[in-house]
This record gives structure tokens, sequence and C-alpha cells, in this order.
């Protein structure tokens, strides 16, 4: 069925397993947190958006930004998404499930219920299958339709290994090197938008997450 949400029974060993492997690696880290904006800006409720293959750290990097929103993850109904929404329940957070795909309608509407709460949602806007680095609309019609802003997170590793056989080449940070994470302005998108305002907004975020960190090294020497 289009609407499930498929588990698998060794999911919350691989959660776990995952998210004791971020611990781990996040304590080592030299982390540096940037922020386009005041930090009472990022205490109100927002659809914080990042690149799939560099979201392994943006669990760890919410956990000590001392934000007390309840942070939600959306991700795929599929099983991987199962084993996400165990990570994102060790990390204290909860879990919105779905894609175009998969329970589209549905989750959208828990996420429009979460945003109204007063939480925050997490969305990899190039994800689950890609194409990498490439918007999918959806991060953008959500904003639309709930009224809540786009908090775009560029995130950049100095030194990282690279899952070269995974579709976005997903990258994990190696132990003790340097990670920069910039929380961008806020991209607020009117109701009511056409196709010509979509692809705008599109291609806007899009420009706004491709801006790194000039000091750092880029993605493409990790190994």
């Amino acid at each position: 069925m289009s609407g499930e949400k498929r588990y698998a029974w060794w999911a919350p060993f691989a959660g776990w397993g995952v998210w004791f492997l971020m611990q781990i690696i996040g304590r080592t880290l030299r982390m540096r947190i940037v922020r386009e904006m005041d930090d009472r800006e990022y205490e109100c409720t927002g659809i914080y958006s990042m690149w799939h293959n560099r979201n392994f750290i943006c669990f760890y990097a919410w956990q000590v930004s001392g934000i007390k929103r309840k942070m939600y993850a959306f991700t795929s109904a599929s099983r991987d998404g199962a084993i996400i929404e165990w990570i994102a329940r060790f990390f204290g957070m909860g879990c919105v499930r779905g894609s175009s795909h998969r329970r589209g309608g549905q989750a959208l509407l828990e996420s429009l219920s979460v945003l109204k709460q007063g939480h925050c949602i997490a969305i990899t806007p190039d994800g689950p299958k890609g194409p990498i680095y490439k918007i999918h609309p959806g991060v953008i019609i959500m904003a639309s339709k709930t009224g809540f802003p786009i908090i775009p997170i560029c995130v950049e590793y100095k030194n990282c290994w690279r899952i070269h056989k995974a579709w976005d080449h997903y990258c994990v940070p190696k132990p003790f090197s340097e990670v920069s994470v910039v929380w961008k302005e806020k991209l607020f998108v009117p109701p009511n938008i056409n196709e010509q305002e979509l692809a705008h907004y599109v291609h806007l975020l899009e420009e706004m997450m491709s801006c790194g960190c000039p000091d750092l090294t880029s993605l493409s020497s990790c190994k």
C-alpha cells in the first residue's frame, strides 16, 4: 500500500548503533557554529533544510545548539526511514515519515500539526534518492502551505570519509576534524504560489544551500 510506513525488526538496533557512533565522533569534533541572524531568530518554529549527504552531524549539532524547541526529522516511509526514526528517538527528537511516492499527503498534514504545536521540522530536500544537491519542491510547498520559514543549514567537513556507493556519496566526518555549521537567514515562501514562483524558490533555496565555508577544504577532497 502506498500509505504504509515500512519497518524492520532490526531498525532499533541499527538506529542505536548509528546514534552511538554520532555521539562518539561528535564529541571529538572541533565544531564551529555560525548563525547569520540573531540567536533569538532561531528560537522560533521553522523548517530546517540540509543536504542529505551532510546530515550525519546535524543531529548532534542540534543536540548541542541549546535550542529548547523539539525537532522532528522528516524522513521516508521506507525501511531506511525506520532507522532514521530510531536515531531521532535516541536524540530525543520526533519523526514524520513520508515522501512524494508514499504517505506524501499524510506526512504534509502531520508536518503542519507539528509546526502548529510550536516544534521544528528537519528535512533533506534532495533525499531520499536524489539527484544530489537538487531541491525537490516538497520543502517549498510545505513552507508555502504552513507559513513557516525555511532555515537553510550549510555543513562543511575539513576531513571526512565518503561512501561512494551511495547515490549522494554520503559523508562522515573523521574524528577530531574541523566542522563548520552555518545557519542561514530565514526564507519565507508566500502562500498559493504558482508553478513559476515554485521554480523560483526552488532555485533560490539551492543557491542559499550551495554557499559553503571558504576557509574549509571542499567536500570534494574528502575520501
